[in-house]
């Protein structure tokens, strides 16, 4: 009974000793006040910034978020770009391969057939069956085309527009410079789109990411696009624009830059 009454006592000044509860009834002091508080703006901060990290631009758009931004449908991953497949400082062609979860399920039978005797046919050196199956997936909206590792995927072509901004037509000052840009930037490498929509000329609307790098924030800063507000409102797209007037960057080296969506207006009412 004693060594329990001096074990009690022992833990009870052990406790004390290491700041646990104190007595009841005991109140804490000033100063102990302020480094609780002090403490929980603290934890409070980190549990912000782990939850909510500070968005960056500079690389790309989405880099720092693990969720889709607001309205994206889904996500695409292309295969490597060809130089040919830039149209203009704002459009691209694009293959992605049938792997891929959005689009594995749609793919038409008989097309996913056709390619897997044709890679067949081709190894026989079978070229004339071989390019009569290509046909049928080409007429289809597909092509056989090499992957990273350069085997033969099946992919489906699409025509991608970036979102937000507006490249100067090819014929336009400044139009050239900015198909060149976006060449240099995606040739060769993979891209990944975020979707958000289809336009009335069937091309998909959407953020490409290439390498890291924020496709549009690109184009923007190097002052070979205007910000297109008409179907974007995002603040940070008007900030970019802003940059590279205020520096004179590529197309604002002009007095007075004419806006595509303006010279292709006036395109169609010299055509009526």
């Amino acid at each position: 009974m004693y060594a329990t009454h001096i074990h009690g006592r022992r833990r009870e000044r052990g406790v004390h000793a290491h700041g646990g509860v104190a007595r009841k009834g005991a109140s804490l002091s000033p100063l102990q006040v302020l480094c609780c508080s002090i403490g929980a703006i603290v934890l409070i901060a980190n549990a912000r910034h782990a939850l909510f990290p500070k968005e960056s631009y500079l690389g790309s758009f989405w880099s720092t978020t693990t969720s889709k931004p607001r309205g994206v449908n889904y996500e695409l991953h292309t295969l490597p770009v060809d130089a040919k497949a830039v149209a203009d400082g704002d459009t691209i062609t694009v293959y992605v391969d049938m792997v891929n979860p959005h689009e594995s399920g749609n793919v038409p039978r008989e097309v996913q057939e056709a390619a897997t005797e044709r890679i067949k046919l081709r190894a026989a050196k079978n070229y004339q069956k071989a390019d009569a199956l290509q046909k049928i997936i080409l007429d289809a909206g597909y092509r056989q085309v090499p992957n990273l590792s350069g085997e033969q995927v099946l992919a489906k072509k699409y025509r991608i527009r970036l979102r937000g901004i507006d490249a100067p037509e090819n014929s336009m000052p400044y139009g050239k410079e900015a198909k060149e840009e976006l060449v240099n930037l995606v040739q060769g490498r993979t891209l990944k789109i975020s979707v958000y929509d289809t336009d009335r000329y069937g091309r998909l609307v959407g953020d490409v990411e290439c390498n890291g790098v924020f496709v549009q924030e690109h184009m923007l800063k190097k002052g070979l696009a205007w910000h297109y507000t008409a179907y974007d409102r995002r603040q940070e797209f008007a900030k970019w624009e802003s940059q590279a007037r205020a520096s004179r960057q590529g197309l604002w080296a002009l007095p007075n830059p004419e806006k595509p969506w303006e010279w292709r207006k006036v395109k169609r009412m010299r055509n009526w």
